[in-house]
């Protein structure tokens, strides 16, 4: 698996097994940003610190829920394939993002990302 490009995310559609083992991928890349993943009824987010997962939301329409270390997203992701979304952030980006997060979850995620985009870059996972 290859992402190469200059600016913006990476999407990808993987297989129900792939959404840990990308995970295990990442970590010793040391990315500091998101993953994002897109489900029919919800979206869940993993942040991740220099490769250590230390958060996960799952956003319901507005409805904000912790989900410590992402587990509930990763067993959502099972049964129900979504779609993989990667932003690699600066740790200053990604802290101004968390607490936008939680002070007013937004109707829509996809907006909150774009408002943090200028700090999104490609990462070259091989």
């Amino acid at each position: 698996m290859a992402f190469l490009t200059t600016e913006g995310m990476y999407a990808h559609k993987i297989d129900t097994r792939r959404l840990e083992s990308l995970i295990r991928e990442l970590i010793p890349k040391k990315l500091t940003g998101l993953l994002k993943v897109t489900f029919d009824a919800c979206d869940g987010v993993i942040v991740l610190d220099e490769g250590t997962i230390i958060d996960g939301y799952e956003i319901f329409n507005e409805l904000l829920v912790k989900d410590r270390n992402g587990r509930h997203i990763a067993e959502r992701y099972e049964s129900e394939p979504g779609r993989i979304d990667i932003y690699e952030m600066q740790p200053e980006r990604l802290q101004m993002f968390l607490k936008k997060l939680q002070e007013e979850p937004p109707q829509n995620l996809q907006i909150l990302f774009n408002q943090f985009s200028t700090s999104r870059r490609k990462v070259c996972l091989i």
